[in-house]
């Protein structure tokens, strides 16, 4: 599983500017949700 950072970087590359603040608020919002189904898939 990638971390936050890695997943923010290759994001960043492919779109080749900074992400706006939205932009970043929606990233974390999926993260958080992708790192809740994981944890209750292994549980």
């Amino acid at each position: 599983m990638k971390s936050y950072l890695q997943i923010y970087y290759d994001i960043k590359n492919k779109l080749d500017r900074e992400l706006t603040l939205d932009e970043v608020k929606f990233l974390q919002w999926v993260f958080n949700r992708y790192v809740e189904e994981e944890k209750e898939q292994s549980a």
